[in-house]
């Protein structure tokens, strides 16, 4: 077992992590260890290659599953584990949050967080990734969006501006690769500056402390000592949970566990946020045409209340059926059929991440709490999401293709039958966060420097930062908290 040094200890290669090393790397000189408790990423297709999304093995995920709390199960809840984390899990949707968004963070706590100091990180961002637009070749997709403008909604280029449109997903991609933070700021790895190393196949188990301040991180490899600074970058799910393991966060809950209370931080694991997403399934008169590198090619961003600082709703048009959570006969004898995904895009309801026990190998309680919301917001945006792919389904432009409603099925009318249905099929689109929220009050969990409060020389900088969720797929936002989070950390802002 070793005992290594370093500066900076970055704990986690996904799409923040990844960042954050080689920007410390190459801000700071000092000398960066990256750990990832998966395999590497480089020159394996599996990972990266964009028409392999099918064949993804458990290998590569935590093989988590979280509550619904609604309809009483368990869904698949995939995180990655590998280097490059959950962007090379993903459909590689790349798109920036509206200003809006970001100007809501100041607001809820995190000073200096807002659209135009972050403008940079962004653009930072898009400089080192590769974006194109998703293939204009498929027939159906482009179906689809004319369906939308046919319905008055414009035909936009979402790099621009996240407002009411249809359009083509940006992708974060070049060819059939993927461009996640790994492949963008990490690869060749065998090039990697002399003061940057990248270990995989190392799982922290552990944050290590000398009173009320971090100095190392046990693993399953040895010891690792940061002589400045811990930075924990592993997640929404995985970055809580390894407080915890470490005595940080809920005292009664640590306890409950017999974890010592280190720090009583009572927002750790708390104010979880996802997308939640519901169907519209529909078996097509012919087969589909395939899909090049994502079966997700285009979108819609809708806005239901005329108030609202930008869209509501975010759809996914998924170019198969495949089943995930619904019930096994539900597409039985559907030869080629489609899926018309609205989710809400910026959620009220709250769940949360708490421990099972107190070894590092057993997975957390992930309990996803949809539709909890005491105003019925939640309910009242999807339902409408769902009404609307009906009437989107209905378009001169789709009708070559759509046939029968597989799922609901058209008898499901009434609202009370439609959230009925949504609360037994409802679905993840994999975007926790804000389980260590940034802000100043007694929930969160680091300030707006992303220390973790009340210990010192640790921070955080990955999605369970997110003050509240943004609009649009986070992928993109994560990679701007890291940029933003190693501009703080090196005194580069």
């Amino acid at each position: 077992m070793m005992d290594l040094s370093c500066d900076y200890l970055i704990v986690g290669g996904g799409s923040s992590g990844c960042v954050v090393a080689a920007r410390l790397a190459e801000w700071t000189g000092a000398k960066v260890l990256l750990l990832e408790a998966g395999k590497s990423d480089e020159g394996d297709p599996a990972a990266l290659q964009m028409s392999k999304l099918e064949t993804q093995d458990p290998s590569y995920d935590w093989g988590y599953a979280a509550r619904t709390t609604w309809g009483g199960g368990e869904i698949a809840y995939a995180r990655a584990k590998m280097l490059g984390g959950c962007a090379n899990h993903n459909d590689c949707a790349f798109i920036a949050p509206p200003p809006t968004d970001l100007d809501r963070w100041e607001v809820l706590g995190a000073k200096g967080w807002n659209a135009g100091t972050l403008a940079s990180a962004l653009r930072r961002v898009e400089e080192r990734t590769h974006i194109e637009a998703s293939p204009v070749g498929n027939s159906l997709s482009r179906a689809f969006i004319d369906g939308a403008r046919e319905l008055g909604l414009p035909e936009r280029n979402f790099r621009e501006a996240v407002t009411p449109g249809t359009g083509w997903f940006p992708l974060n991609a070049k060819g059939d690769f993927k461009h996640s933070s790994s492949v963008t700021y990490l690869h060749p790895l065998a090039q990697l500056p002399h003061n940057l190393r990248v270990m995989t196949g190392v799982m922290a188990t552990k944050i290590l402390c000398e009173g009320r301040r971090a100095v190392a991180v046990e693993t399953n490899a040895g010891r690792f000592t940061a002589a400045r600074e811990i930075i924990l970058c592993g997640g929404s799910i995985n970055t809580p949970h390894l407080m915890m393991l470490s005595g940080l966060g809920p005292a009664d809950q640590l306890r409950k566990h017999g974890i010592a209370p280190l720090h009583d931080l009572q927002g750790v694991g708390q104010n979880l946020v996802d997308h939640v997403s519901a169907n519209i399934a529909y078996e097509l008169k012919q087969a589909a045409p395939a899909w090049e590198r994502t079966p997700c090619e285009s979108t819609v961003l809708l806005q239901v209340d005329a108030d609202a600082s930008a869209p509501d709703v975010l759809f996914h048009f998924v170019l198969r059926l495949r089943e995930k959570y619904v019930g096994k006969t539900q597409f039985d004898g559907v030869q080629h059929g489609v899926k018309l995904s609205p989710n809400v895009a910026r959620p009220k309801s709250r769940g949360s991440l708490t421990l099972n026990s107190a070894s590092p190998h057993d997975h957390p309680c992930i309990d996803l709490n949809y539709f909890s919301d005491v105003g019925g917001y939640d309910r009242r945006i999807l339902l409408a999401g769902l009404k609307w792919a009906r009437t989107l389904a209905a378009t001169s432009s789709l009708a070559p293709w759509i046939g029968r409603e597989v799922s609901p099925g058209f008898s499901v009318q009434s609202d009370d039958e439609l959230f009925a249905y949504v609360q037994q099929t409802c679905e993840t689109v994999y975007h926790p966060c804000s389980t260590c929220r940034m802000g100043e009050d007694s929930m969160a969990v680091v300030s707006p420097d992303l220390r973790v409060k009340g210990v010192g020389n640790l921070r955080v900088a990955d999605a369970s930062v997110f003050p509240d969720m943004v609009t649009v797929n986070i992928n993109n936002t994560v990679m701007m908290v890291a940029e933003h989070a190693a501009a703080i950390i090196s005194g580069k802002r």
